[in-house]
Protein backbone atom coordinates (compact mmCIF):
# COMPACT_ATOMS: atom_id res chain seq x y z
CA UNK A 1 0.00 0.00 0.00
CA UNK A 2 1.14 3.40 -0.64
CA UNK A 3 -0.02 5.57 2.13
CA UNK A 4 -0.95 9.42 1.78
CA UNK A 5 -4.05 11.58 1.13
CA UNK A 6 -5.48 8.65 -0.32
CA UNK A 7 -5.06 4.80 0.43
CA UNK A 8 -3.80 3.21 -2.42
CA UNK A 9 -3.03 -0.58 -3.50
CA UNK A 10 -1.03 -0.86 -6.99
CA UNK A 11 -1.92 -3.88 -8.49
CA UNK A 12 1.47 -5.04 -9.07
CA UNK A 13 5.22 -4.50 -8.65
CA UNK A 14 7.85 -5.98 -11.04
CA UNK A 15 11.52 -6.23 -10.36
CA UNK A 16 13.08 -5.27 -13.49
CA UNK A 17 16.51 -7.14 -15.08
CA UNK A 18 18.48 -3.66 -14.49
CA UNK A 19 17.54 -4.30 -10.93
CA UNK A 20 14.44 -1.45 -11.21
CA UNK A 21 11.38 -1.55 -9.05
CA UNK A 22 7.83 -0.55 -11.09
CA UNK A 23 4.82 -0.46 -9.12
CA UNK A 24 2.05 -0.28 -11.48
CA UNK A 25 -1.93 0.25 -11.45
CA UNK A 26 -3.81 -0.81 -13.77
CA UNK A 27 -7.34 0.80 -14.92
CA UNK A 28 -10.11 0.14 -17.65
CA UNK A 29 -10.83 3.04 -19.40
CA UNK A 30 -14.56 3.66 -17.72
CA UNK A 31 -12.51 4.58 -14.32
CA UNK A 32 -11.62 7.65 -15.66
CA UNK A 33 -12.28 9.66 -12.22
CA UNK A 34 -10.90 11.66 -9.92
CA UNK A 35 -9.97 8.95 -7.42
CA UNK A 36 -8.23 7.67 -10.64
CA UNK A 37 -6.34 11.40 -10.81
CA UNK A 38 -5.74 11.16 -6.73
CA UNK A 39 -4.14 7.75 -7.04
CA UNK A 40 -1.98 8.74 -9.72
CA UNK A 41 -0.88 11.85 -7.89
CA UNK A 42 0.22 9.66 -5.05
CA UNK A 43 1.95 7.16 -7.43
CA UNK A 44 4.02 9.78 -8.97
CA UNK A 45 5.02 11.65 -5.57
CA UNK A 46 5.64 8.35 -3.94
CA UNK A 47 8.33 7.43 -7.12
CA UNK A 48 9.80 10.83 -7.22
CA UNK A 49 10.55 10.26 -3.43
CA UNK A 50 11.89 6.87 -3.41
CA UNK A 51 14.11 7.92 -6.09
CA UNK A 52 15.72 6.63 -9.32
CA UNK A 53 15.51 3.08 -8.91
CA UNK A 54 11.95 3.21 -8.45
CA UNK A 55 9.11 4.06 -10.68
CA UNK A 56 5.19 3.97 -10.77
CA UNK A 57 2.94 4.03 -13.65
CA UNK A 58 -0.92 3.88 -14.11
CA UNK A 59 -1.66 2.24 -16.90
CA UNK A 60 -5.24 2.81 -18.85
CA UNK A 61 -6.26 -0.06 -21.63
CA UNK A 62 -6.90 2.50 -24.32
CA UNK A 63 -7.71 6.10 -23.06
CA UNK A 64 -5.25 7.01 -20.17
CA UNK A 65 -6.21 10.43 -17.98
CA UNK A 66 -3.34 13.02 -18.60
CA UNK A 67 0.15 11.34 -16.81
CA UNK A 68 -1.33 7.92 -17.32
CA UNK A 69 -0.29 5.72 -20.25
CA UNK A 70 -2.25 3.55 -22.49
CA UNK A 71 -1.30 -0.13 -22.22
CA UNK A 72 0.87 -0.30 -25.50
CA UNK A 73 3.23 2.46 -24.62
CA UNK A 74 3.47 1.19 -21.04
CA UNK A 75 4.77 -2.03 -22.41
CA UNK A 76 6.94 -0.40 -25.09
CA UNK A 77 8.67 1.60 -21.88
CA UNK A 78 8.90 -1.89 -20.17
CA UNK A 79 10.67 -3.29 -22.54
CA UNK A 80 12.98 -0.56 -22.74
CA UNK A 81 13.84 -0.47 -19.30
Amino acid sequence: MINGFVHHYPDFIVLTKAGKVVVIETKGDHLDNDDSRKKLQLGQKWANKAGDKYKYFMVFNTNPIAGARGLDEFLKMLRDM
